[in-house]
């Protein structure tokens, strides 16, 4: 069975950050890309923040919030269904360059 399978997955801490700080940016309508931007850092480490596989330092997180325009501690409460989360997807407009050179 694979844990996103399993109804009693516990998510560990960097996962559960990571997931209130993608539902705050899709609520805000920003994308990974915008945020990373904002925040000051690569937008792999973004992504990688979002997905659980980085813990974040603390210089981090206050940039994080600083640039979502909530208190820090509005990043550690709970996120809502990840599944509703993976609803929502915020894309960037048509014709960005998302880094690739034509």
């Amino acid at each position: 069975m694979y844990k996103s399978q399993h109804s009693r997955v516990r998510l560990n801490h960097c996962q559960r950050f990571g997931l209130r700080v993608k539902e705050l940016r899709a609520e805000r309508e920003i994308t990974q890309e915008e945020l990373s931007e904002r925040v000051g850092v690569f937008r792999t480490y973004m992504s990688r923040i979002e997905s659980g596989g980085a813990n974040a330092t603390l210089t981090t997180i206050h940039a994080i919030a600083d640039a979502l325009a909530v208190p820090v501690s509005a990043l550690f409460e709970a996120p809502g269904a990840p599944a509703l989360l993976a609803a929502k997807r915020v894309r960037a407009p048509r014709g960005a360059s998302r880094g690739r050179v034509k």
